[in-house]
């Protein structure tokens, strides 16, 4: 029987991770794990199941067709599988590893809580300075999903995240700031200021090592055409750092568009004809700026521990950060290559202002 291949499905799935700048966060999902099964039909399909959105492919094939049992998800599966499509298995599960590079820039950093005895130390005493932040960290993390209709891929993740960042921070105060009558104010500014001047305060590295726990949720808007095939992916992440208050947000879209190749067997491996796919596309990321923490849960610079120490004699000092990322889009360019039906392993790279390598192994079910 002529059989006449016509669409394809595809899925991503996406975990989320978060970096830690000097005194403050910014949080990155990861790159999705990518897996792309074809969908076949002995004939045209009706315009009714394109309103459901089955991601169209038309390639020249005379494959057979293998069985597929019916299963709950995705819904509508019956009817395409009736009309002859080829749908991807339901459910997944993916091990994946990112590595990440990005700039910080941070606004301002205030404490708050300083003092000794019945004497508190003006919140604005301390004029910090950042410059160039560069964080760098590490993140594994487990992810699920499932199919829920044939153009729909909903999944959660979780995962742990260690990295550190160093900083470029420099230390002033100025006593003409401080009220006439606050005597102990004015001598620990002026004390500042003399270390400022001297060049002890000045381009001091702040290093901060961090580690945390993201869980996420996510879904994937997918279409496509020929051997063409585009997604969108919507992605929520919230993570909790050891060296902060609460938990960072952060919302990232990643659309994408990429290009399906068959690839040859190898009987020597026992291997099948598989699909190579490669596609570009680009990340937004929405991400809280504002971040609070305890001062104790900071290593200082040694420069800066002394008079810290003196500052936070109560160790009641606290920290806020006000930040922003350098760029909140960076580019995007991936390759899947799917060994069977059920595995396939990804990789995907970063670049322009954030830079990452992503790899992923994904076994579906």
């Amino acid at each position: 029987m002529n059989v006449k291949p016509l669409s394809a499905c595809l899925s991503f799935t996406l975990l989320g991770i978060v970096a830690y700048s000097s005194a403050s966060l910014a949080a990155t999902p990861e790159p999705e794990s990518f897996s792309y099964s074809a969908l076949k039909n002995k004939s045209e399909p009706t315009q009714s199941f394109e309103a459901v959105g089955a991601a169209a492919q038309k390639t020249a094939a005379n494959n057979s067709i293998p069985t597929q049992n019916d299963t709950l998800l995705p819904f509508w599966g019956a009817k395409a599988r009736a009309m002859g499509y080829e749908l991807p298995e339901p459910f997944g599960i993916n091990i994946n590893y990112m590595n990440m590079r990005q700039d910080i820039n941070v606004d301002s950093i205030r404490f708050s809580g300083l003092g000794w005895d019945s004497y508190n130390l003006p919140s604005d005493l301390f004029d910090i300075k950042v410059g160039k932040t560069r964080e760098k960290s590490k993140t594994r993390t487990v992810k699920l999903d499932a199919w829920v209709l044939p153009f729909m891929n909903v999944y959660a993740l979780v995962g742990k995240t260690r990295g550190s960042s160093v900083s470029h921070v420099s230390v002033d105060s100025n006593p003409d700031s401080i009220p006439s009558g606050d005597f102990m104010g004015k001598i620990i500014a002026g004390a500042v200021h003399n270390m400022y001047e001297s060049g002890q305060l000045k381009d001091l590295n702040f290093t901060l090592k961090f580690k945390g726990t993201t869980y996420g949720v996510g879904t994937v808007l997918t279409s496509g055409y020929d051997n063409w095939f585009g997604l969108v992916d919507l992605n929520y992440t919230q993570t909790h750092f050891d060296v902060l208050d609460g938990s960072i947000d952060a919302l990232t879209v990643s659309p994408r568009i990429g290009y399906r190749f068959t690839t040859p067997g190898a009987s020597r491996l026992h291997l099948a004809p598989g699909h190579l796919n490669l596609w570009v596309g680009t990340m937004y990321q929405d991400i809280q700026q504002t971040f609070k923490g305890d001062l104790n849960d900071l290593t200082m610079p040694a420069e800066l521990s002394g008079l810290m120490n003196i500052a936070n004699g109560e160790n009641k000092g606290r920290f806020n950060v006000k930040q922003h990322l350098q760029s909140q889009w960076n580019m995007l360019v991936g390759a899947q290559y799917e060994i069977t039906r059920h595995f396939n392993v990804t990789t995907e790279v970063g670049f322009a202002k954030r830079n990452s390598v992503f790899v992923s192994g994904e076994f579906r079910f």
